[in-house]
């Protein structure tokens, strides 16, 4: 990742070595603790030593009605997110002295091939309800569905606009349940479209995410055991195809197992718990498929044999991966495994409608200690981490957005994980409230309706 304020080309005096990449992280579970009010002297505290203990609020996806197109929508159930376990602070010497951030210390670089990769990073951001678009049931035309949610088709001159504002990563999420035959098979128009704009993105030598989003479902990939036979050849037969098709591609296409993989309709759909049987059963049929995703990939062979892979926990939460039910599948391929992860909070903030419209103080411990806590678990050990979604609503508090949207970035730089904004083309002409309000760059025109956030989105990366 390159910083416009650090200069990270700068010698470090010390880095991390990376370590495998299989088995459970941490190797015990923390346990949750209550949070304590700070004292002013905590308050001072390096930002890298601050532990603070939160609840996880992961989004929600309402299926779409007749008659009624829907979109992503934030959960507010919130569940318990183990504290880091910080060390002592890093130190290390450059050109510039003591490497700093806003006068927070920089976490230490793995030094591994992995990190070289990710280091190419700017900012990132979602083609959010588009082609993941899903249960359209209102359309007669499969090829109405990218534009169903969002409002628009996706342009050139939207990705040509992105470029030129500084971002390099587009996540790319896709349904394809509602695109295949009975036997998976997927529709060819429908894979064309997706490509066509996979390989422009790509043509503009951007960091391009795939992936198969809100197809979980027990129809299709449901983790479960009850399920499992059914997930596996859902996994298996999407993911051949997929492989097959872009095989050719730079590494600079990377694949995504599945988006928030839950029990859907379960008590437990948003709750993760290391204690609920239900839950256990649903992650160990997860790690089955983060498996064959990983094995069907690498199978297909050419640059398929050593791309980049993201694969996740439950539901994509942050508790979720630093539990000791998380591991790594096995991967042939040395170093190019990727953990992904979501998060927006804390929920009454970034999505709640009723909720809160600031952000100040304590709204920043809590995004850091996840940051804190993915860094300690991951990072440290040389696994690189994603965070494939993040965001929060507009609520008509400009001032508050900005200043989320400039310390979220900052938060990548200084762990090093790179972060990429949920955008569903959805702006708020009104004075209060909008929900799902997500909307940054117009999808149809490339123009830029939010210019302050999208500065701040990528002030912490070089252009």
């Amino acid at each position: 990742m390159k910083f416009k304020k650090l200069a990270l080309a700068m010698v470090l005096a010390l880095t991390v070595c990376g370590c495998g990449t299989s088995g459970p992280y941490p190797d015990t579970q923390p346990e949750p603790v209550q949070e304590t009010q700070q004292t002013s002297e905590d308050q001072d505290e390096d930002m890298t030593n601050t532990a603070d203990t939160t609840e996880d609020q992961d989004p929600v996806v309402d299926e779409p009605v007749v008659d009624e197109p829907v979109v992503d929508e934030p959960d507010p159930e919130p569940e318990p997110l183990p504290e880091p376990n910080d060390p002592e602070p890093f130190e290390f010497i450059t050109d510039c002295g003591t490497t700093t951030l806003s006068g927070y210390t920089v976490k230490p670089i793995p030094d591994n091939d992995a990190f070289e990769y990710i280091r190419g990073m700017n900012a990132g951001m979602n083609l959010g309800n588009a082609f993941d678009a899903s249960n359209c049931n209102w359309l007669s035309n499969e090829m109405d569905y990218e534009s169903a949610w969002c409002g628009a088709k996706t342009t050139t001159a939207y990705i040509d606009s992105l470029c030129n504002e500084g971002f390099n990563v587009l996540r790319v999420p896709v349904s394809w349940h509602n695109h295949v035959d009975s036997d998976y098979i997927i529709s060819e128009e429908w894979l064309a479209r997706v490509t066509e704009v996979v390989d422009y993105a790509l043509s503009k030598d951007m960091y391009v995410i795939v992936n198969i989003h809100h197809d979980v479902d027990k129809n299709y990939f449901y983790p479960d055991s009850q399920h499992l036979d059914n997930t596996l050849k859902y996994t298996e037969t999407i993911w051949k195809q997929l492989a097959e098709n872009f095989r050719d591609c730079s590494d600079k296409l990377i694949f995504e197992c599945i988006n928030e993989p839950r029990l859907v309709g379960n008590s437990n759909e948003w709750w993760f718990s290391s204690e609920n049987d239900t839950v256990l059963d649903a992650y160990d049929a997860l790690m089955r498929a983060n498996q064959c995703f990983v094995d069907t990939v690498r199978a297909t062979g050419g640059n398929n044999a050593d791309r980049y892979l993201m694969i996740c926990g439950y539901c994509h939460m942050p508790s979720a991966l630093v539990s000791e039910n998380f591991s790594l599948p096995y991967d042939p391929a040395e170093n190019k495994i990727i953990v992904s992860v979501h998060s927006y909070r804390p929920y009454e903030f970034a999505g709640d409608v009723s909720g809160t419209s600031s952000f100040g103080e304590s709204e920043k411990r809590e995004n850091k200690q996840v940051f804190s806590s993915l860094y300690d678990n991951f990072v440290a050990n040389g696994i690189p981490v994603i965070m494939g979604e993040y965001g929060c609503i507009d609520k008509s508090n400009p001032a508050d957005r900005l200043n989320y949207y400039q310390f979220m970035g900052e938060c990548s730089a200084l762990y090093t994980i790179p972060i990429i904004a949920w955008d569903n083309n959805v702006f708020n002409n009104t004075s209060g409230v909008l929900e799902e309000s997500f909307g940054f760059i117009d999808r149809a025109t490339g123009n830029v309706i939010l210019k302050d956030i999208v500065d701040a989105m990528t002030d912490s990366y070089i252009e």
